[in-house]
């Protein structure tokens, strides 16, 4: 069964990502900008985050968005999609929620189908934060589950053990969410297919309503990169090797889509009607809005990004984000045109052929070396392309 939302004729709904950079721990395969050990900044972040809220990004008098944002007393836009990333967003209060909340409602049109979302870490989280969440409208929780084993778990840095895990996830249930995804990690150090297997199996028993499935990338300026890339030969990395990996990832898709779950990206699977509607408005490019520090926007082809430093980004006071001055982003119509390919081919409905002129060399060479496929006037990645996905977006960039 194909979810209606990526086959919808109407525009893909416009979204707001917020972005809480605050983490108790850093992961040791963690390579996102989120820092430990500043949780003082919170009050001074959120603050900041309200400054920049009530003046948002895109209001060029050049160039005005169409209807984005409330102006001169008039009613903005009805975003579709609010989504509070990490780092570990769950480490704010549910009253800095409340006053986020407050100053976004006063920019924009909340509708009662809006998809707000929240990350969480199962460290950090208890029925009662979660009914207080829950109750200023956040209806879609994503847990940081990562394993239900407690030797990778430790491996992985995590502050939670596999029962946290569990009882995080009751917890949600019983605050009322209905709308709940777990990520999950795969081909970790040292773990077998017989262990992934069993996570897997240990997290369909709990009949979340999505899952994101990643397999483990070893970044650099990690911890894993020091012991992986570094001191340990390349011929003896402790990670499973790819044949190990394939395997993993095949039995995802089988036991998920047996399970009746919906197979829509290369990394998430959902059950009808339950996909991820802010991650597929990236993935189709639409246009979003970011705030908070490292927080990136899109609008119409343009791109920009605020600084990573949560200093600078505190100290910036209530500054205006102009379109026509993006910040260290390429917002060029053909740097927008290659996103548009490598994200939407994350898709597996993949994308129609149209979009791919210009690119019939490189079509050719991954069709001839089974990669890519055409399929109801589409291209689409194979079964081997979805495995080997990075060697068929980098010939779009």
């Amino acid at each position: 069964m194909t979810s209606s939302i990526l086959h919808t004729p109407y525009p893909i709904p416009q979204s707001l990502y917020i972005h809480i950079p605050f983490c108790k721990r850093k992961c040791n395969y963690c390579d996102f900008v989120s820092y430990a050990g500043k949780e003082e900044l919170i009050d001074e972040y959120v603050e900041a985050l309200c400054n920049e809220i009530n003046s948002p990004p895109c209001q060029s008098e050049t160039n005005p968005p169409p209807s984005l944002f409330k102006r001169g007393g008039k009613e903005g836009g009805e975003f579709s999609t609010i989504y509070f990333g990490g780092g570990t967003p769950t480490l704010l209060k549910p009253e800095h929620y409340e006053r986020l909340l407050g100053f976004l409602k006063m920019i924009i049109i909340f509708k009662k189908e809006t998809e707000i979302s929240m990350e969480s870490n199962p460290g950090t989280i208890n029925l009662d934060y979660l009914k207080e969440i829950r109750s200023l409208g956040i209806n879609r929780l994503s847990i940081g589950v990562q394993s239900f084993n407690d030797v990778h778990l430790k491996t992985l840095g995590r502050i939670h053990n596999s029962k946290e895990a569990v009882q995080a996830y009751k917890d949600a249930r019983a605050a009322g969410f209905e709308n709940m995804n777990l990520d999950l990690m795969y081909a970790l150090p040292g773990q077998t297919l017989e262990e992934w297997r069993t996570d897997l199996r240990q997290a369909l028993s709990l009949n979340p309503e999505h899952l994101s499935i990643y397999n483990l990338q070893v970044e650099e300026n990690t911890p894993f990169w020091n012991i992986f890339k570094t001191y340990i030969p390349q011929t003896s990395y402790p990670l499973p090797n790819e044949e190990t990996e394939l395997a993993m990832y095949e039995f995802t898709i089988k036991t998920l889509t047996d399970a009746g779950y919906h197979h829509y990206e290369i990394s998430n699977f959902a059950k009808p009607g339950f996909e991820c509607k802010h991650n597929i408005n990236y993935w189709k490019n639409g246009n979003y809005i970011g705030f908070g520090a490292a927080a990136h926007s899109h609008l119409n082809g343009k791109r920009w990004a605020n600084p990573d430093s949560l200093e600078e980004y505190i100290g910036s006071g209530s500054v205006v984000r102009n379109v026509e001055h993006p910040t260290s982003i390429d917002s060029s119509r053909a740097t927008d045109r290659q996103d548009s390919i490598f994200l939407g081919l994350r898709l597996l409905e993949g994308l129609p052929k149209a979009k791919f002129a210009g690119f019939e060399k490189e079509i050719g060479e991954l069709m001839r070396d089974g990669l890519l496929e055409e399929k109801n006037s589409n291209y689409k990645l194979t079964r081997q392309g979805l495995f080997l996905g990075n060697l068929v977006f980098e010939k779009f960039v």
